[in-house]
């Protein structure tokens, strides 16, 4: 991402105002790490231009990934919550497979 705020920020700053109360941002290592999650249904998402990294494993290891490309992202922050709303609708009944 660079230079630039992650996308992800100004879309967690909205979230709440549109009726995703329940989607938080996690940001660790300075900003070098940042996801948006919702624990029900548990899913989390990545920006695809971000590195893999093993916190995702040790704080999202029961949640469903979902990647969100930059195309997903440039056209602000409204769009990207239109597609996380629409998302979590999909996967409204999504249960962890793992015990």
């Amino acid at each position: 991402m660079g230079d630039q705020p992650h996308p992800f920020h100004a879309v967690a700053g909205l979230a709440a105002k549109r009726g995703l109360k329940d989607l938080k941002i996690k940001e660790e290592r300075g900003g070098a790490y940042v996801r948006l999650y919702q624990n029900t249904p548990p899913l989390f998402f990545k920006h695809r231009n971000d590195p893999s990294d093993s916190f995702d494993r040790e704080s999202f290891n029961d949640f469903k990934r979902i990647l969100l490309s930059e195309e997903d992202c440039t056209d602000g922050p409204e769009a990207t919550i239109a597609l996380i709303r629409s998302l979590l609708e999909k996967f409204a009944d999504y249960t962890s497979q793992r015990s």
